[in-house]
């Protein structure tokens, strides 16, 4: 099919077809590009302002331009006399590509694009966490932002600790937008640079030398994620392990007694194997334990990368003890070396300056020197080969110089500015290759940072979450807008993290969990459910040991039994979404705003989804309530509490209590959950009681 391609210059009109795939019309100009609906349905860049430059507070703009003699370059003014270069040509899988640049360009200046938009569209993507900034500004109470960005302005550059993002967004009406690259910039949906609305208005301003931008057909939004996916990297097929129930805490100190105070004097360390056994004796099941920080004999728990033998005893006999249980070990590992190898580093010349004071004694490695990036895996490479199964990558997103403060390059030339967003990327890629040269063929990692193309290389986690309903609410919008953003394995840290979550938070957060592809079970303050606090208690597990007014929360315990179960029993189901992830870049789990864009209902609901295709999932996370609306999209659906029938598209009232979170399957599925009512009542029964941990101990102390 011919594509033309029509530069307008004042009232001339000059127009060259073009040879591209089948995708319809559209017209570019210096001003701006008109697509025809079965391409980009409901977007436009026009008007003399469509294409600017940015200082400061003054906007400079295109005012004129000469057509190349192949139609395809068009050589532009700025109304400050300047000249820029806008080109459009063919990009992969089926999009355009629409490059702009300005010459002279001062560093600090941004290069802009105005789109106009549908006042009707959501627009969804850039960043897992709910606003931009602080990220406690994302589960501030009383946030009503959700999971549409409509209405806010995001300067895209990695922050701790909520930190995937990517320069990537769709729109509810079937386009979506990429720009290439790492640079920062800003995005303003539905206002301008003063903060007045302008409904159908968005404005993107780049940093860099050139704004490029990939404009991706749908025609849904469903395919538009899809695009982005097989552009930026298919996500890695998971091991089957992953999948199932997980467990952490965030340290791990070896005591002489576990919470119950039973003596234990055995050869690992006690925490983990209390994990392990109460989890055994509760019917509980675990697919994989991490080993988290600190685990090292060094500064910060780190340093040296050698194991505390005080804290992690006979750690390779461990690993091994809990493989025999069908359990995995994972790792705990950062960007930096610390100590004597801290030294190494840099006298090699194998590091970054680092942004902040925030640990001195850690030397960040430049992951862009092959050098130093295979020195940095052959410290790991005694590790792994312990038999630990995975890392568990954390602080990523910290330590990168800024490029403002911090200036300079990286060893490949890249510039500290255009690297910081990149950075999670690289330390990603060289931690799978870590695994892939000296660990087995299930190696995986999860990451809390990331980049475009990160889940070829890692899965995800959450961040570090608030413990409390809105932090709970926020996890609820991270998973849909990681899965968007091309990150379809993701969990958070189930309760939050930084200190005890509320009971009742905690009981939905683990029926949340759940249903997410990774259910990620701690750390609430160094506890379990089975050795809980009341909630005004202030104490946590430390070296002291566990604290006292421990009780014994038999409910919460059958919460986390039934939905850990639940869990492990959707582990073919998750498998078949994630092979779909990996093969054609679906995500696992679908905003019902993706699966159905027609539905103007779906526009900003960010309270329920899709796990797969087949499973609706409407999580509970306000406190106080025992009954929810749920917003059931068009076909039939089973309830799957009640076995009730439901024809779509209707509002249902769902009952609630503690220890149900309303569920739908699709009619006609191969889905089947069981008699939920009966497995509460089972879940119930097997953890009535305290196991007598005194009977299990000899398994490990013989």
């Amino acid at each position: 099919m011919v594509r033309r391609v029509t530069f307008l210059v004042g009232v001339a009109l000059i127009s060259l077809a073009m040879r591209t795939p089948a995708h319809g019309v559209f017209v570019i100009d210096p001003f701006g590009i008109d697509f025809a609906e079965d391409l980009l349905p409901s977007l436009r860049v026009a008007g003399s302002a469509a294409l600017y430059v940015v200082r400061g507070s003054e906007r400079f703009t295109v005012t004129s331009a000469e057509i190349s003699a192949d139609g395809a370059e068009a050589r532009c003014r700025v109304s400050d006399g300047r000249s820029a270069t806008v080109r459009m040509g063919e990009g992969p899988q089926g999009s355009t590509r629409v490059s702009f640049s300005a010459t002279p360009k001062d560093e600090f200046e941004k290069l802009g694009v105005t789109l106009l938009v549908s006042a009707k569209d959501g627009f969804y993507g850039l960043m897992e966490r709910v606003v931009q900034g602080s990220q406690s500004l994302s589960w501030k109470p009383g946030m009503t932002a959700g999971l549409s960005l409509r209405g806010q302005v995001v300067d895209l550059y990695t922050l701790p600790t909520v930190s995937i993002y990517a320069p990537f967004f769709v729109a509810s009406s079937g386009w979506g937008l990429w720009v290439e690259g790492s640079w920062p910039g800003t995005y303003r949906f539905g206002v301008d640079a003063r903060g007045a609305l302008r409904p159908t208005q968005i404005e993107i301003e780049i940093e860099g030398p050139a704004l490029q931008l990939l404009l991706l057909p749908g025609p849904e939004p469903l395919a538009v994620v899809e695009r982005y996916a097989r552009i930026t990297g298919m996500p890695l097929l998971p091991p089957r392990f992953l999948l199932g129930p997980g467990r952490w805490r965030d340290e791990c100190w070896d005591l002489d007694s576990f919470y119950d105070r039973t003596p234990y004097d055995g050869p690992f360390n006690s925490m983990v194997v209390e994990d392990a056994l109460m989890m055994q004796a509760l019917g509980i099941p675990c697919s994989w334990i991490v080993v988290d920080r600190p685990w090292a004999e060094g500064t910060f728990g780190y340093g040296g990368l050698s194991f505390d033998e005080n804290r992690f005893p006979a750690l390779a006999e461990m690993v091994e003890w809990l493989g025999g249980r069908g359990v995995k070990t994972l790792l705990w590992i950062g960007p930096w070396v610390m100590d004597g190898e801290r030294e190494t580093a840099l006298a090699r010349g194998y590091t970054v300056q680092q942004a902040l004071p925030y640990l001195p004694e850690a030397a960040l490695i430049d992951f862009t020197n092959p050098d130093a990036v295979a020195w940095w895996m052959s410290l790991l490479q005694p590790l792994v080969e312990t038999g630990i199964a995975g890392f568990k990558l954390d602080r990523g997103e910290e330590k990168p110089p800024d490029g403002q403060v911090f200036r300079g390059a990286y060893s490949d030339g890249t510039d500290y500015r255009e690297g910081h967003n990149a950075f999670p990327l690289w330390f990603a890629h060289a931690a799978f290759d870590t695994g892939a040269s000296f660990g087995g063929p299930e190696f995986v990692s999860i990451y809390r940072a990331g980049w475009s193309g990160m889940s070829q290389w890692t899965a995800a986690w959450g961040g570090d979450t608030d413990p409390s309903e809105w932090g709970l609410r926020s996890a609820i919008i991270a998973l849909q807008r990681a899965a968007i953003l091309n990150t379809p394995l993701w969990g958070s840290d189930t309760g939050g993290y930084n200190r005890r979550a509320p009971r009742e938070v905690l009981a939905r957060w683990l029926a949340f969990s759940a249903f997410c592809p990774i259910m990620e079970v701690g750390p609430t303050a160094n506890l379990a459910p089975w050795s809980w606090l009341p909630d005004d208690h202030p104490g946590e597990a430390t070296e002291s040991g566990y604290p006292s007014g421990i009780v014994y929360d038999a409910e919460l315990i059958a919460i986390w039994s039934l939905y850990a179960n639940l869990h492990a029993d959707l582990g073919e189901y998750l498998y078949r979404a994630a092979e779909a992830a990996h093969e054609r870049g679906t995500p696992i789990v679908r905003p019902l705003i993706v699966a159905y864009p027609d539905d103007e209902r779906f526009v900003d609901a960010f309270e329920q989804y899709l796990l797969g295709p087949d499973l609706l999932v409407r999580p509970v996370w306000e406190r106080g309530v025992d009954r929810v609306d749920v917003l059931v999209p068009q076909g039939a659906w089973i309830d799957a509490w009640t076995g009730v029938r439901v024809l779509g598209p209707c509002t249902v009232a769902a009952d609630a209590p503690l220890h149900r979170l309303p569920l739908f399957v699709r009619e006609g599925s191969d889905l089947s959950l069981g008699d939920l009512t009966e497995r509460w009542r089972d879940a119930v029964a097997r953890t009535a009681s305290p196991p007598d941990l005194s009977r299990w101990v000899d398994e490990v102390t013989r």
